[in-house]
């Protein structure tokens, strides 16, 4: 029987999978940068739905090196926003990438504190 941790990482994990096949089949791409975005965001989604699977026998003892796997993720996740608008639109200031990067920022602010903090 699996905790409601591992439950609910493998159901994230799956609809990251979800995200990717709709971004996939359903966003636009009639030019090269944005067809290369697309695919690229493909990736970078299946790759974070990975990390999720790979996360549920963790029990949320998240080693080192899936925490720079998911942030990796994320780093794609950004690169191909940046791909499918091209260099004319992309924009610093966009909603968009100041969510993505404060999340990223957040994670690697948890995983500071979660590796370097004293054990209690």
């Amino acid at each position: 029987m699996w905790t409601l941790y591992q439950t609910f990482n493998a159901i994230e994990g799956g609809l990251w999978f979800v995200v990717a096949a709709l971004i996939f089949w359903k966003v636009d791409r009639p030019q090269r940068h944005q067809k290369i975005g697309v695919l690229l965001g493909v990736f970078a989604f299946a790759l974070f739905g990975i990390t999720d699977l790979l996360e549920i026998s963790r029990e949320a003892q998240i080693p080192l090196w899936l925490w720079m796997f998911k942030i990796a993720c994320g780093v794609l996740i950004l690169a191909a926003r940046y791909t499918w608008l091209g260099w004319a639109k992309f924009r610093w200031r966009d909603r968009e990438v100041l969510f993505g990067v404060a999340c990223l920022l957040a994670v690697v602010s948890i995983i500071s504190l979660q590796h370097y903090a004293p054990p209690p």
